[in-house]
């Protein structure tokens, strides 16, 4: 018990050992990859997309009676790699720094051509 009351003395006049993060953000890493954003302008429903995905977080549905395709993509099934925006030839996806804030209900967003 002695050995101890000097670390207990140190510790108890020195700052906390982890970042005040609501009140302090930290500045992200450079080429980080967080949150995917979609233009719906550039997109010619090429499919590469949603071709390359490893987990199928983007998927394109055809629908031949209406003569319409619609994207799908879940967010929650994205592991954020970037393949789909470094391949897109539109530059319709692309990676921001950004993280999204948390959510408590899952949201697939659909965008279609028609």
């Amino acid at each position: 018990m002695p050995f101890m009351t000097s670390n207990v003395i140190k510790n108890f006049f020195t700052g906390p050992a982890t970042r005040p993060y609501p009140f302090v953000k930290r500045q992200p890493f450079p080429r980080a990859r967080a949150r995917l954003l979609y233009n719906p302008a550039r997109c010619r429903f090429c499919g590469i997309c949603a071709n390359i995905c490893p987990t199928q977080a983007i998927k394109m549905q055809e629908d031949r009676e209406n003569l319409r395709i619609e994207r799908v993509y879940d967010s929650f099934a994205c592991i954020y790699c970037g393949r789909c925006a470094e391949l897109c030839p539109n530059s319709a996806l692309r990676m921001q720094v950004d993280h999204l804030e948390p959510a408590d209900r899952k949201a697939v967003v659909r965008s279609g051509s028609k």
